[in-house]
């Protein structure tokens, strides 16, 4: 008879330290200041930063990393007024982080994107504005790699991602210079596909540490 009340009292205590955990996780998300637009390498970084025990940006899930795949400058920027599978996943995210009043946008550009122009950049900035009043917004582009050139990309997407985010800082008194990532050497890099683009543990360890630098 003992064992067994010692059993139930020590499963109760178990399931209030679980619903404490729960709550004080749905706590944290709510008190998240700090959104993210941007691609898979973005997603991957922001998931590092929660390894780097950062707090501040808007919690990502290991079963959500592929959120923003595919997330270039042109994708965001397309069909906003319509159904955008991004801005869905952006809304879900705000809509749990009410307090979030500044923005992390990196700007992914494939090789292919590689001559957008600055306008239809801006139409991603101004529905940021309609969304998050006062919101301030940084910008980085993708990490550059010291060994090898991504694949999607290429040099020209890289180039044109840091003269835009120039661009986006110098003509608008709301958006600012954001992290500069990496480099990402090859053991950095995943060997799992053959873009050589997406970071692996390591690299994203170490781009989550270089966020939780700049936003805490």
């Amino acid at each position: 008879m003992i064992i067994i009340v010692a059993i139930v009292f020590f499963l109760n205590i178990k399931n209030d330290s679980e619903e404490i955990d729960k709550d004080q996780s749905a706590l944290e998300i709510r008190q998240a200041t700090v959104g993210f637009i941007g691609c898979s390498n973005t997603h991957q970084t922001v998931y590092g930063y929660r390894w780097a025990q950062g707090k501040n940006i808007w919690l990502v899930e290991r079963n959500s990393i592929h959120d923003y795949d595919s997330g270039s400058v042109v994708q965001w920027a397309r069909d906003i007024e319509e159904e955008n599978q991004f801005w869905n996943v952006f809304d879900e995210h705000l809509k749990r982080n009410p307090n979030t009043h500044e923005v992390w946008w990196q700007l992914c550009i494939p090789l292919g994107e590689s001559r957008i122009t600055y306008e239809e950049a801006l139409i991603v900035i101004e529905n940021l504005r309609n969304k998050i009043s006062g919101v301030k917004i940084y910008v980085s582009p993708l990490a550059e790699y010291t060994e090898s050139v991504c694949e999607i990309t290429g040099i020209e997407g890289i180039e044109r991602a840091i003269s835009l985010a120039k661009e986006l800082d110098s003509k608008n008194d709301d958006v600012l210079p954001g992290p500069i990532l990496g480099p990402l050497s090859l053991s950095e890099i995943s060997h799992e596909e053959r873009d050589r683009c997406h970071p692996n543990e390591e690299g994203m360890g170490k781009m989550g540490g270089q966020l939780k630098e700049f936003f805490g």
